[in-house]
């Protein structure tokens, strides 16, 4: 029975639920599991339901964009489609973020929202906005999913988030209108044996090749980690490749992110191969090296910001095994050394009188479990967490980088530890991240979540305040009143405990890593500057 006009026409008959059960039904096929959101009614409730009644599961966020990183993470984490469903207009808009998010970090996500039918459309404005031209500047597709659709367009539009450069989709369902589907991409072809040939010959001749791998590597994982270990030159690691190589292994030269902490180790090689290092991933800064450069990449990188000398464009783990035959160890331990340089440097921003940023990600990551998860937020404290940090294993810590977005941890550590079920999650906040996502904390606790939430507590936009200058508002700019997290944490059925001391914190970490607490560290800002300077310059 049709009761809402902004829903459907009361003069046609359209049954709604047979395009909700499709789109539930080539979800399931296609493997998805799980399903986030902030439903509305109408169509909004008829794809959860037919989702739930499909076998997927249904969870409840407080905020659009969380649910979207929820949902991205999930299906990053692991590789089944993974959809976020908001409904039209304030739902629509509140998802932006978080589908951004998605495409710019290049984690897939299917973001459904349901429109202002096309049959009512021009006597119906309530919540009517062309929600395809706002979600296309930000996903790799955005389509109408109308009654008409084929099952091998929608498989299509479901596979393409999770085709390399992952990223969102967004399906705008209609329930009276057209669908609107291109067609399907290619797949990445082998990269010639000229190319190839180019490449070796560049190799040849260095003494001292560097391996810069992106998250691409990443994504590919194993095949590309043995083509580095034969190869045994050192290797840097984007934020989003970390733990391709382990961290603590011999390979791991550092991060690389082009700032100045790993420019000796740069500066050092005399051939530099980057192995699906996405663009979006480093800061953009100039690039200064003149050792050439071969770049492997499935996809053309249109970008001017790093010059190739030779770019091989294919499959990647094919170009990694054809170009990395020959070893090109450097010796004497080089790439634990530089890695040893920049560590020293980023604890020698810190006194050790104080409890700062690298006091508490020494003391976490030394207590820290080894299966766990870590999710990190955009801040100021993600300069002492990124460089120091131990991780064995791809997409063992996730951040936000390509947008490098605030309110990422919080929603990432939701979806990690629905994707991971029994492996602890621990997500590191700044107290501006937690609060645009303090409403997320009742939800790790209603899922019973093993989430530890650690907040690097000093009231401010630390990152935002260093780049201050006289004229930028002053502290009403960047301060808060203090806020006790702690407190929030209980009243969301949480766990809650206030530190001021390593010695404190090593206390409250000392318990059950399966239950969602919150610990809300009270930290000296002050080693930020410092940090910021050794690591961008």
């Amino acid at each position: 029975m049709v009761t809402n006009i902004y829903d459907y026409d009361p003069r046609i008959d359209i049954n709604p639920e047979s395009l909700a059960a499709r789109l539930a039904r080539s979800l399931s096929t296609a493997g998805s599991i799980v399903m986030f959101g902030v439903p509305g009614g109408g169509p909004n409730l008829d794809v959860v339901g037919a989702a739930t009644a499909a076998g997927i599961r249904f969870h409840l966020a407080h905020g659009e964009t969380a649910a979207a990183i929820m949902a991205s993470t999930h299906a990053l984490l692991t590789r089944t489609p993974t959809a976020v469903v908001a409904t039209r207009g304030p739902g629509a808009t509140s998802i932006a973020n978080g589908v951004a998010q998605a495409t710019l970090d290049r984690y897939p996500l299917l973001a459904i929202t349901d429109t202002v039918p096309a049959n009512v459309r021009d006597r119906v404005p309530h919540q009517r906005i062309d929600q395809r031209s706002m979600c296309t500047p930000i996903t790799k597709a955005s389509r109408t999913v109308g009654i008409d659709i084929e099952s091998a367009a929608l498989t299509e539009l479901i596979e393409r988030a999770q085709t390399w450069p992952f990223g969102a989709v967004h399906l705008d369902y209609d329930v009276s209108g057209q669908s609107a589907v291109e067609p399907p991409h290619a797949a990445p072809s082998l990269a010639s044996e000229q190319v190839v040939e180019h490449a070796d010959q560049i190799l040849a001749a260095a003494a001292r090749p560097l391996v810069i791998v992106g998250m691409e590597a990443a994504a590919i994982g194993d095949q590309i980690r043995l083509a580095l270990e034969h190869f045994a030159a050192p290797v840097l690691t984007t934020y989003q490749a970390i733990g391709l190589v382990p961290t603590e292994g011999p390979l791991h030269a550092g991060l690389f992110t082009n700032g100045a902490l790993e420019r000796e180790v740069i500066d050092a090689a005399d051939v530099i191969v980057t192995i699906g290092l996405d663009l979006v991933e480093p800061i953009p800064a100039a690039w200064t090296s003149r050792a050439p450069v071969v770049r492997l990449s499935a996809d053309v990188q249109v970008d001017e910001y790093l010059p190739a000398t030779v770019d091989l464009v294919g499959d990647l783990a094919d170009a990694a095994r054809r170009v990395l035959r020959d070893p090109k160890p450097w010796g004497d331990d080089a790439a634990a050394v530089f890695r040893a340089a920049s560590r020293n440097s980023i604890r020698a921003c810190e006194s050790d009188s104080k409890f700062g940023p690298v006091q508490l990600v020494d003391t976490v990551s030394a207590a820290m479990q080894p299966s766990s998860t870590v999710t990190v937020d955009a801040g100021a404290h993600f300069l002492a967490i990124m460089p120091l940090w131990p991780v064995s294993n791809p997409f063992d810590l996730l951040i936000s980088n390509g947008l490098a977005t605030m309110g990422f941890a919080v929603p990432a550590a939701i979806g990690a530890a629905v994707a991971r079920p029994g492996r602890p999650v621990v997500a590191l906040v700044g107290d501006g991240g937690l609060g645009m996502t303090m409403a997320e904390l009742e939800t790790i606790g209603r899922l019973d979540l093993p989430v530890t939430v650690v907040v690097f507590n000093d009231a401010a936009l630390s990152l935002i305040e260093i780049k201050q200058n006289d004229g930028h508002g002053g502290s009403n700019a960047v301060k808060y009143r203090e806020t006790d997290f702690a407190a929030i944490a209980e009243a969301s059925g949480i766990a809650g405990v206030i530190v001021r001391s390593a010695d404190e914190l090593r206390a409250a970490l000392d318990g059950d890593w399966q239950q969602p607490r919150l610990i809300d560290a009270r930290i000296d800002p002050s080693s930020y500057r410092a940090l910021i300077a050794a690591t961008r310059g």
